[in-house]
Order: C-alpha cells, then sequence, then structure tokens
C-alpha cells in the first residue's frame, strides 16, 4: 500500500446498500452525482449516516476499488423495475474484500459530508473525520495547531445564507460565537450572521508568517469567550 494512494470516502445512508457491498462486492453512485475523477481512487471507505444505529457518522468498513462500469438501475437492481430512477445511470464500482477500520472514524458532529477524498496515509492515521481532509501541507499544519490549541473546530463547513452558500475551510465554535477560518478568498458575510465572525488570510501569509496567524486566530477566539487557561488544564 501507497502512502499516497487515492481514498473516497462515501456517505451511506441505507442499511440495504451496505448489504449489498457486503454480500455482492459493488458499490452504485449516480452518474449525476459521481465526484470528478472518482475512477482514481484505490480505495472507497463508508461514511455511516444514522440510519446505522450505534455506528451513526463513523467509518468502520473500507475495500479496494477493482474497477467500475457503468449501468441503469434497472440492471443493477432488476427487482425494483418501477423505481422513479429506474433508467437513471449509475457507476457500478467493482469492490474488493472489505476490511475493518479500527478505530473507526467519528464525526464530532454529525456532519453529512457526500464525498470526501484523502490518501492512505491520512486514512491510516485519522483520529476523527476532520483529519481526512486533504488541503495541502499549509492547511494541515494550520489545522494541527488549531488542535493543539484545544480549539474546537471542524473543516470544510458549508454556511447557508438564504439561498446563498459558501464554504469556509475551518469553522472555530466559540462559547460566544462561531468564527470562520478562510484562507485565499475573503469572507463577506452578511449582518443577519450575527453569531458568525470571520478572519481570511493569503496563502502567503499562512506560509511565511504561521505563527502570527495563529496568534490572531487565537485572539479572535478569546474575544468569543474561549478560555485557553480552561482548554489547557490551567488552573486559575
Amino acid at each position: 500500500m501507497n502512502p499516497d494512494d487515492v481514498v473516497l470516502v462515501a456517505l451511506l445512508n441505507n442499511p440495504r446498500d451496505f448489504e449489498i457491498v457486503e454480500r455482492e462486492h459493488w458499490y452504485r453512485i449516480p452518474e449525476r452525482h459521481a465526484p470528478k475523477h472518482f475512477s482514481g481512487a484505490q480505495y472507497l471507505a463508508f461514511y455511516f449516516t444514522s440510519a446505522f444505529g450505534e455506528k451513526k457518522w463513523g467509518i468502520h468498513e473500507y475495500a479496494p476499488v477493482r474497477g467500475h462500469e457503468l449501468a441503469r438501475r434497472r440492471e443493477l437492481l432488476p427487482d425494483e423495475p418501477d423505481h422513479p430512477r429506474a433508467n437513471a445511470p449509475y457507476y457500478k464500482l467493482q469492490l474488493g474484500p472489505l476490511e475493518r477500520r479500527e478505530p473507526p472514524i467519528f464525526s464530532k458532529r454529525g456532519r453529512r459530508v457526500l464525498f470526501l477524498w484523502t490518501t492512505w496515509e491520512k486514512f491510516c492515521s485519522a483520529v476523527e473525520l476532520n483529519d481526512l481532509f486533504d488541503k495541502g501541507p499549509a492547511q494541515d499544519k494550520l489545522w494541527d495547531a488549531l488542535k493543539a490549541s484545544n480549539l474546537d473546530a471542524e473543516r470544510e463547513m458549508i454556511v447557508h445564507e438564504g439561498r446563498s452558500r459558501y464554504r469556509v475551510d475551518f469553522m472555530i465554535y466559540c462559547p460566544h460565537g462561531l468564527l470562520a477560518v478562510n484562507i485565499g478568498q475573503a469572507l463577506e458575510l452578511s449582518s443577519a450572521k450575527k453569531n458568525l465572525n470571520a478572519l481570511s488570510f493569503g496563502e502567503d501569509e499562512l506560509e511565511n508568517h504561521f505563527e502570527r496567524v495563529v496568534e490572531r486566530i487565537k485572539n479572535q477566539a478569546r474575544e468569543l469567550g474561549q478560555d485557553y487557561r480552561v482548554a489547557e488544564g490551567i488552573k486559575a
């Protein structure tokens, strides 16, 4: 196994679909929802939703990808000929034997992440879902710094404002509000999001002035009620 092998994590919300994976060793992805370059994945990992009970919001199983083909849903599931999407095209991913991921990788907040790309190295070392995101060494370094500072953060979060939505690189949950941190593109926040604050940093700033970036984030978090004496286990 190569550390740079590609792992595609797929959201699975139907136990019956996982039964097919276990029994027949294939998994289907609707053509219209298939992520770009999905065929480059060497492994497919399954991220369970609340439909899986105690296993919810966790990655417990994965399998090597052996190949893929395009087929109609009615061909893949002939016992459902009248399904509304019976004629829709799906990619059928042929899989090798299932393997257990020990320990499982859980999401702290039960996030619905449809697809997530990562590497074999990250998949093996991850403690929780956020550790899997592969956005480059600089952002990984910042993620490690946020964890070391005991900040309650999530990566690659979606913010909704009316009909608009945008992605932020890091969302930090503080006692008195949220702190969104973006790299490369400034965030323009609506006044309606009164509990959402934002910081933006350029790629060069993150690369060349890393400690200053971390300090600015920590100072802003402190203004939002983050108590580092408590977070770091220091008695007042």
